[in-house]
């Protein structure tokens, strides 16, 4: 099934906790002056435009990215990085996905692959991305392209999953594809968003956290970071979203947490934020 277009959603809530957590490992990446590989299963469009009609329908960027008002200085020195980086998109009415995110923080001999399956959103990507270097395009399957291009060489990298999860089946596609990427590529770095769901989403609801729970182990260390802005009573589906991170970089959770405790402040008062570890080295 191939309807989902991140349009309806881009520079939501759920895009900011994405993609802070995102380029809080691609900093990571860029400390060593050795090249690294990216790897993004679900691509996208690239970019996206506030005045397109998918995102003029529901207005979600006005629950995420509008909400970070001028973009100033916080005291949070990764929400600082994802400001820099949205910020010049934002002045020109649009929101950068993670192909765009991804391709910014490239260096010579750096590599990028994006995978999308959807022809409509691979045509937009293809426009989007036209002109940058180091980058990989291909109208593929993500899980099945991730298998087939790991381990790269050099091995160090990382990988970014965000699915739909439109359909049931896909948490459980997600660990087989990160399980089966492991056995042979134990260094990479992975991201996972994912959502969190209320009884109106009927069997879907706490499929996450199995789903997380599962890959826990996958990695030598793991821990999830989560962003609720709705009370899960009020059942109105999607009440927050968070990332799983597998390998995640030394350090990377303060900075992280700092990050959402300052981006909780700027959302609204009713916002909440959480970080805990899975696992740990030698659990």
């Amino acid at each position: 099934m191939l309807s989902y277009q991140h349009g309806f959603h881009a520079g939501n809530h759920a895009d900011v906790i994405k993609h802070i957590a995102w380029i809080g490992v691609l900093e990571h990446l860029k400390k060593k002056n050795k090249p690294f590989t990216l790897f993004d299963t679900h691509s996208g469009a690239g970019k996206y435009q506030f005045d397109d009609a998918e995102m003029r329908q529901n207005k979600e960027f006005e629950t995420g990215i509008s909400k970070l008002g001028s973009f100033s200085e916080t005291s949070s020195y990764l929400l600082n990085r994802y400001l820099d980086v949205v910020e010049p998109f934002y002045k020109q009415q649009c929101y950068p996905g993670s192909p765009v995110i991804s391709e910014s923080s490239l260096r010579d001999g750096d590599t990028l692959h994006l995978m999308e399956l959807h022809p409509a959103e691979f045509a937009k990507l293809q426009r989007v991305m036209k002109r940058a270097h180091g980058c990989h395009l291909h109208k593929r399957d993500g899980f099945e392209g991730l298998l087939a291009l790991t381990p790269p060489k050099p091995n160090r990298g990382a990988v970014l999953i965000d699915p739909p999860y439109e359909r049931f089946q896909e948490y459980q596609e997600v660990t087989r594809a990160v399980k089966k990427m492991y056995e042979h590529w134990q260094q990479g770095i992975v991201v996972i968003w994912y959502p969190l769901l209320s009884a109106r989403a009927g069997k879907k609801q706490g499929a996450s956290e199995a789903m997380y729970q599962q890959l826990s182990d996958l990695a030598k260390t793991s821990f999830v970071a989560e962003l609720i802005v709705e009370d899960v009573k009020d059942d109105n589906g999607m009440y927050g979203s968070g990332v799983c991170i597998l390998n995640p970089p030394w350090q990377l959770d303060e900075n992280l947490q700092e990050a959402l405790q300052a981006l909780s402040a700027a959302l609204g008062e009713d916002i909440s934020t959480s970080l805990r570890w899975l696992k740990r080295e030698g659990e």
